[in-house]
């Protein structure tokens, strides 16, 4: 057997092969989706991003891949050639051309999908790493990802991965779907500050056994995994769908930054909110999104007057902490919210905030970009901590441009004008 890029006098005997194992893949059930995709073939072709591998003159292995999207994007092999290397040839070529120096991705089945065992264990034996789960032409599927050596989100999504499949053992007869947002989904996850935001929603209540088992797993995995700084990292709240849409009672699981507890009910602000329906993840169970809606303008607007608030009340001083800097990201982020009716990362928000001239210290808010970039480079630094506690005069000057942004919206907030 050998490989070849795909030229077009091959498409005759490609499209056979296709034809042959269509039923493997969603989306070419008709002729005509047949005929689209014979075009999208050509087009890989022309590109040299189409491979075949070739028994003789006949083809019994087909791929295509992306090096604009870094993407392998089909993969069929001929059942009878199946198990004998074919695969693997055509993977050894496609991530020879594709940049292992940024991450790859590919869709398969999911892990109950009896379709999923092959393609996941040859993925996985090539380190690709179980990701979000996806629908693609109305099919579950699920992303898997190719992390760049050495790359701290690897670390980071098997530890979800691990925490995902946990939660999921003790409710799997209560069935939860399981969400990741927050500063993992918006590329803004940094080891030493950041959480792991998840939400987990069930379609029953929480039993109490349940609930005790949830209370003290964190602390169970970091016990079996000393060294694994995620786990301590995981943070959100667990309960059922209906009770996190009414806001009704319930048995409610809550993992903070404080500590975790059985209570019965869950604050989910207009904030987490945005960051869930945008762009939050689904990474277990059936997806609700249908059920969740952005928060009109006057929602964020009392959620952007609580921070303020809180800002004023407990930011007169400031103490030897690498979170203080957090105060300058966190009014950035809410002038941002204030004048776009979005949500932004907090990096990206001082960011634009600098850019726009917005914050009277700007050196201050540098120093807080500088931390927030990478805080386990400064968890020692005497220096950073001397600086933090200067900060309040800073945080408090940047607190009267969020008042000023405030002021500016207040008609739209209370005039029932949905800015968005």
């Amino acid at each position: 057997m050998q490989l070849f890029y795909g030229v077009p006098e091959d498409i005759e005997k490609w499209m056979n092969l296709v034809t042959q194992v269509r039923w493997n893949f969603p989306g070419l059930e008709t002729p005509e989706a047949l005929e689209a995709h014979q075009d999208t073939v050509l087009r890989f072709m022309g590109a040299r991003q189409a491979i075949c591998v070739k028994e003789e003159k006949e083809i019994v292995g087909v791929m295509l891949y992306s090096r604009k999207h870094n993407r392998i994007c089909c993969l069929a092999v001929a059942p009878e050639y199946r198990r004998r290397g074919v695969a693997s040839m055509l993977m050894d070529k496609a991530l020879a051309d594709l940049d292992k120096t940024k991450e790859i991705s590919v869709s398969t089945f999911r892990a109950d999908d009896a379709k999923g065992v092959a393609p996941r264990k040859l993925y996985e034996k090539y380190g690709f790493v179980a990701d979000a789960l996806i629908e693609e032409f109305d099919y579950p599927n699920q992303k898997y990802v190719l992390h760049p050596a050495g790359a701290e989100r690897k670390n980071r999504q098997l530890a979800v991965n691990r925490m995902v499949c946990e939660i999921n053992s003790i409710l799997a007869d209560v069935q939860p779907s399981i969400y990741l947002y927050g500063s993992s989904v918006l590329d803004d996850f940094k080891l030493g500050w950041s959480d792991i935001d998840i939400l987990v929603l069930t379609d029953s209540p929480i039993r109490k056994e349940q609930a005790q088992s949830l209370v003290g797993l964190r602390q169970a995995m970091l016990a079996d995994e000393p060294g694994n700084l995620y786990y301590r990292s995981f943070e959100g709240g667990m309960l059922t769908l209906a009770a996190f849409l009414s806001g009704a009672s319930d048995r409610v699981v809550y993992w903070g930054t404080s500590g975790e507890r059985i209570t019965d009910r869950y604050v989910f602000d207009s904030f987490c909110m945005a960051e869930l329906v945008e762009s939050g993840i689904l990474l277990y169970g059936t997806d609700i999104g249908n059920s969740l809606h952005y928060p009109a303008f006057k929602e964020l607007y009392a959620a952007v007057k609580h921070h303020y608030e809180t800002i004023r009340q407990y930011a007169q001083s400031t103490g030897r902490s690498l979170y203080t800097f957090g105060w300058l990201l966190d009014i950035a982020r809410c002038v941002y919210t204030i004048r776009t009716g979005r949500i932004i990362a907090k990096t990206a928000a001082a960011e634009w905030a600098l850019e726009n001239n917005l914050c009277p210290d700007a050196d201050a808010l540098q120093y807080a970009l500088r931390v927030r970039r990478n805080p386990l480079k400064y968890k020692e630094d005497k220096h950073i901590f001397d600086y933090a506690e200067t900060l309040a005069v800073p945080i408090q000057r940047f607190a009267d441009v969020l008042e000023y942004e405030l002021r500016q919206a207040k008609e739209i907030a209370h005039g029932g004008v949905d800015f968005l």
